[in-house]
């Protein structure tokens, strides 16, 4: 066999060449973890700003502009029950669950989003 290959490469050259494959496979496991942190909805209100976690089942009143809407969390998801807006359209979103996914009742100046 030929090694002639490996004589033009120096210590320092595997060095390198390791610390890369090194932050590469770090780089792989960090963006395959599952992220087991914990899910949060953020609620924001012309008034004021929650945070609730999603793993617990509630239902929550929160005051708007028009008056009072009732956002649930349930398995894990959250979505509007029930909201003074005449269209409705913050109900028919549908939930919320993952990451960055929001829902609003634009007349009632509420807001969700998961983070």
């Amino acid at each position: 066999m030929n090694f002639r290959f490996l004589r033009i490469f120096r210590p320092v050259d595997f060095l390198i060449f390791l610390l890369f494959l090194g932050i590469t496979i770090a780089s792989f496991l960090f963006l395959r973890s599952d992220g087991k942190t914990e899910a949060h909805l953020i609620i924001k209100s012309s008034e004021k700003e929650y945070v609730y976690s999603l793993s617990k089942d509630r239902e929550i009143e929160i005051s708007g502009n028009i008056g009072k809407s009732l956002i649930v969390i349930h398995d894990g998801r959250a979505y509007f029950k029930s909201s003074p807006c005449s269209n409705k359209t913050c109900i028919h979103m549908g939930a919320v669950q993952e990451e960055n996914d929001w829902a609003a009742c634009l007349p009632n100046d509420i807001f969700i989003r998961v983070e």
